[in-house]
């Protein structure tokens, strides 16, 4: 599966330092808890962008990010086959981070694929580094500078005038 992952670049200016697991290691995700070296790539270079803009409050307030491909052979993925009920809400839910937590804790693979919550339909990837079957030369591509457009921050500054 290939996969797009933009950090800031202070965070990525190498392929080991954005894909370190420090993002996974300091906060909560959707799919895991805090504590574990993990970080999330998305199946879409356009589900990469929202993947990260929903979570900055202010457009004018970004930093310089980069851009990383990489493509994990299927055979290193993992799926959820089920999605506990509430997966997807505003809040990550115990149950859904339980999944994420038990399959880095295991070990079982070096990449998870798990659902999208802004983009139903759509994919992220877990990926674990650190996991003894991850192979470097899955990062095809990066550091590349990538830097939002500049129209999604009318979006963002005034959502109101936008029908949902």
């Amino acid at each position: 599966m290939k996969a797009w992952r933009i950090v800031l670049r202070k965070f990525g200016r190498t392929r080991r330092s954005a894909f370190s697991g420090s993002s996974g290691l300091s906060v909560d995700g959707r799919w895991h808890t805090a504590g574990r070296h993990l970080d999330y790539a998305a199946q879409s270079l356009s589900l990469a962008i929202l993947e990260r803009l929903v979570h900055y409050k202010r457009f004018d307030a970004l930093e310089p990010h980069v851009l990383y491909v990489i493509d994990v052979p299927d055979a290193a993925i993992e799926s959820v086959p089920v999605l506990p009920h509430g997966w997807d809400g505003d809040e990550p839910l115990p149950a859904a981070q339980a999944i994420g937590d038990e399959w880095c804790d295991e070990r079982r693979s070096p990449a998870l694929r798990v659902s999208s919550a802004v983009t139903p339909g759509e994919y992220n990837l877990i990926v674990n580094s650190r996991h003894p079957d991850w192979r470097w030369k899955w990062v095809t591509s990066g550091p590349q500078v990538f830097a939002f457009n500049a129209r999604l921050a009318e979006l963002m500054e005034h959502p109101q005038r936008h029908p949902r």
